[in-house]
């Protein structure tokens, strides 16, 4: 009987093959699994004229990001993610995007409503909603979040209202009252459901 014999250890020239083609492997799974980077399509600083009183609101893009998704973390607690006083500026950041594979719909509306004037007669002032709307690729809404950005009582959480609507088609002129936005903080509260109502607006303004 013959008995053939292999020797199965391997010499240095092909471990450091193999080793390399392990980390280049290792290396593609990484490249990958990453998110590509956010995109800036569209941002605005462009103030806006206030709606009157009683008129429904407009909502205007002021910015537009690819790859981006909502800050939940920051959003589903609001009070414990401002920093320093309740200002405008101390707010949005909890309403940026942050990276992730969606499409990132930031607006603004500039109204004039009543503001309390503590024991006094009521003051008309010009207020600020903010709206983010998240989407697919085919531009379908999944998620979105209304607040005022002068809402100045505690809890913040609050005012924040979200869409429990899917699906719909993020359009030039869509109505908010399709979005059926309600309040988030309590599910009890009988004043779940938005007031105001308004129109959206994607195309940029001369």
């Amino acid at each position: 009987m013959i008995t053939l014999s292999y020797d199965f250890r391997l010499t240095d020239t092909k471990m450091r093959k193999l080793l390399t083609l392990f980390f280049f492997l290792i290396l593609a799974l990484q490249i990958s699994c990453q998110s590509p980077d956010m995109q800036v399509v569209f941002q605005t600083d462009k103030q806006d004229s206030a709606t009157g009183l009683g008129e429904p609101f407009k909502f205007f893009l002021k910015k537009h990001v690819k790859n981006a998704d909502f800050n939940n973390s920051k959003l589903g607690s609001i009070d414990d993610n401002i920093e320093n006083e309740r200002t405008l500026k101390n707010l949005m950041p909890i309403f940026d995007a942050v990276p992730g594979k969606f499409n990132y719909y930031q607006f603004i509306a500039t109204f004039k409503g009543d503001a309390y004037n503590y024991g006094g007669p009521l003051l008309v002032k010009e207020f600020h909603d903010i709206l983010i709307i998240k989407t697919n690729n085919d531009n379908k809404i999944i998620d979105s979040y209304w607040y005022t950005l002068e809402w100045a009582e505690v809890p913040l959480q609050y005012d924040l209202f979200r869409s429990s609507v899917k699906n719909l088609k993020l359009s030039e002129g869509l109505s908010t009252t399709q979005l059926k936005f309600k309040r988030e903080y309590d599910s009890s509260d009988s004043n779940k459901d938005i007031k105001e109502n308004g129109l959206i607006y994607l195309l940029d303004r001369k």
